[in-house]
């Protein structure tokens, strides 16, 4: 039982990971795409008309076919017109290219300067949204799923939206979903695939985007499971790719078909969709489609638990020899003729394939170790080159030096008067540019000095804080222990004592319940007890709270806050809290005040944000305590951002990792 689940969960996983990279923003209909690039190469008005067509057409092949795809590009990059086109583009198709040839490095090299450059160019912003999507996504194997989140969330969806380019906003929500999907967040993927869904809504007509969201929202539904909810949206992409049966989308379409009919155990019209894509896939050269068609038929025949047609179908693979061309899927499928042999309880053949496996894990941790040698290799040669250049330029310098000094002792023999008028005007520049010199080094060594002095105030204010907090526990726990105790004492004596004398006991009394409610009030400040016992969230909301009157409310919003937040982080973010609203107390003149904290993963966000009459932070002083909230921050590896401005109101924004 548990092996089985741990080949669907491996499916699962692998089919995720593999499912972006075929999603590109191709018209459905392709036969009139590129009847229409190809017109315009041919007849296009102007130089820029032609190679930019060139270059869609190089993008079109580049997952297809790599020798039209670099003939395209090629036509373009050796084109003595090609100066009429943004260098940003060039690069950004040529890292299309690599990117599809699996070559990271440039394709990574290309995007960054394509980046660079389109950032400049207003014009050309759709090109950029799609390299910063590209971008990061290469980059998911050694970056993680994070990096492109950020991307999607900080980049792409913001300049879609500022654009006003509703399909590629649509794109980039749908691919955000889709990399929720891929960690298993199904709840949080069908969040931003309904945004999509909005955004598509005020497309007319219906086109690519439409398909994709459709698309991937059947395969979220099928996860969640939700096959109600999955066919709805099914029948929609049905209603598309009856229009366009010949779109490259069209093996994704019967992926997804054969997913709605595995989740409701219907087999027999999984299987037959399953075929029908695979025989698509083949005929479009879509290999990382075809491979997820082909392991998506293996899976069923392991729910059905019909092995010899799994085995057989791993041997097909591998005799087709397709797939296993790369040495990472010929391995994938080598495990599994190893599992299913296994489950067949051949335990001979079982062996021999796990054996192939192993060898292929040797022979390709040894070709990653030979590439990352002639990394290093390629590395060094630069460094040794960079080196030879120095020492070259050196001696240049040093023959200059050499030639001047020749020519300047020429002419001293010459001219005896210019001698000395010379020698005296050459002893005061290098008088002068000594002092320079020795200034340029007395102000590099205050510098240290100065760096040094404000590390060791650093940790000398670490140590305060540190003590400050524990002398505040102390002396909070004293007061609740010691006089909370004596008070509560005194109270309860005076009552018997002044039974008979009803107005001067209740007057008495009421003095003494104000001392004991003020001595809580001080010790809860020197060290809260609800946030020991009850955690940050209620301590803050107990901070904001006490610390509101009418005239100026404070407003507090927690949103995500898990338990595992260490204390020492939990007690920082309250101080901070508690100093910065003081601050807006004592000096702000405001009239509402803010507190919001969240979660997101192991990332917490602090905002204090006040309506007041702010403050120019080039005259900030001592006094108004933010040095201390910075302190704070540095205490927990955070960063602090303080934005404020003359009658613009402040906003402390605090970033920290648990």
């Amino acid at each position: 039982m548990f092996k089985h689940f741990f080949l669907v969960f491996f499916f699962f996983i692998f089919i995720l990971i593999n499912k972006t990279k075929a999603q590109q923003l191709i018209p459905l209909d392709e036969e009139l795409y590129l009847k229409q690039i190809n017109n315009l190469i041919k007849s296009g008005d102007t130089d820029s008309i032609r190679l930019n067509n060139s270059l869609l057409l190089s993008e079109y092949w580049a997952p297809t076919d790599s020798l039209k795809s670099r003939q395209s590009l090629d036509a373009v990059l050796h084109s003595k017109s090609k100066h009429v086109l943004s260098s940003g583009l060039l690069n950004y198709y040529q890292a299309v290219f690599y990117t599809n040839q699996g070559d990271k490095t440039q394709a990574k090299n290309r995007y960054e300067e394509a980046i660079r450059i389109l950032e400049k160019e207003p014009q050309n912003t759709e090109i950029l949204i799609k390299s910063w999507y590209n971008y990061a996504y290469i980059q998911v194997p050694e970056k993680g799923y994070d990096f492109l989140v950020k991307t999607l969330t900080e980049k792409c969806i913001p300049l879609s939206d500022k654009s006003g380019n509703k399909e590629l906003l649509a794109y980039c929500y749908t691919q955000l979903g889709l990399t929720f999907m891929s960690v298993g967040d199904f709840n949080k993927a069908d969040e931003y695939h309904q945004k999509a869904l909005e955004k598509i809504h005020q497309i007319v007509p219906q086109n690519t985007v439409h398909l994709l969201t459709y698309l991937n929202m059947v395969s979220n539904y099928c996860y969640m499971p939700d096959s109600k909810t999955a066919k709805r949206y099914l029948d929609k992409a049905t209603l598309l790719i009856q229009q366009y049966p010949n779109t490259q989308h069209a093996a994704n379409y019967y992926y997804q078909v054969a997913m709605y009919y595995t989740t409701t155990q219907n087999f027999a019209p999984a299987l037959e969709n399953l075929g029908k894509g695979i025989a698509l896939a083949k005929h479009k050269k879509q290999l990382k489609m075809l491979q997820m068609l082909n392991f998506r038929m293996y899976n069923i025949y392991l729910m059905q638990k019909d092995y010899k047609k799994a085995k057989a179908l791993m041997e097909g693979i591998l005799q087709e020899g397709i797939l296993t061309k790369e040495g990472i899927n010929r391995k994938i499928v080598l495990t599994q003729l190893a599992s299913v042999n296994e489950l067949l309880g051949d335990y001979k053949e079982a062996y021999h394939w796990m054996k192939e496996s192993s060898v292929l894990t040797d022979s390709i941790q040894k070709q990653q170790l030979l590439e990352k040698m002639n990394e290093y290799e390629i590395l060094h040669q630069t460094s040794v080159k960079q080196q030879t250049i120095n020492r070259l330029e050196q001696e240049k310098k040093e023959n200059q030096l050499i030639a001047r000094n020749k020519s300047l002792r020429t002419t001293l023999l010459g001219i005896a008067l210019g001698l000395s008028l010379v020698i005296a005007l050459l002893a005061f520049l290098n008088y002068t540019n000594q002092r320079k010199l020795n200034n340029q080094i007395s102000l590099s060594h205050r510098q240290q000095l100065m760096r040094i002095e404000d590390e060791r105030k650093y940790e000398a204010t670490q140590a305060i804080l540190k003590g400050e907090e524990q002398e505040r526990q102390r002396i909070a726990q004293d007061l609740h222990d010691s006089m909370g105790g004596m008070l509560a004492n005194i109270r309860m004596t005076i009552s018997k004592d002044l039974v008979g004398s009803i107005d001067q006991s209740n007057d008495i009394i009421q003095k003494l319940d104000r001392s004991i409610s003020e001595m809580r009030r001080i010790s809860r400040n020197l060290m809260p007890e609800t946030l020991k016992n009850l955690g940050l969230e209620i301590a803050l909301t107990e901070l904001c709270e006490s610390m509101s009157h009418k005239n100026l409310p404070i407003q507090f919003e927690a949103f995500d806050l898990t338990e595992n937040i260490p204390f020492q982080t939990q007690l920082a973010l309250y101080r901070i809290t508690q100093e910065s609203i003081s601050n807006a107390l004592k000096y702000a003149q405001a009239s509402n005040i803010i507190v919001q904290i969240s979660q997101h993963n192991n990332l917490l966000q602090l905002t204090i944000e006040d309506d007041g009459i702010g403050f120019d932070k080039k005259e900030i002083t001592e006094g108004l305590g933010l040095r201390n909230i910075e302190n704070r921050v540095r205490l927990v590896n955070g960063r602090v951002d303080i934005i404020s401005s003359r009658g613009e109101g402040t906003t402390i924004n605090i970033d920290c990792y648990v």
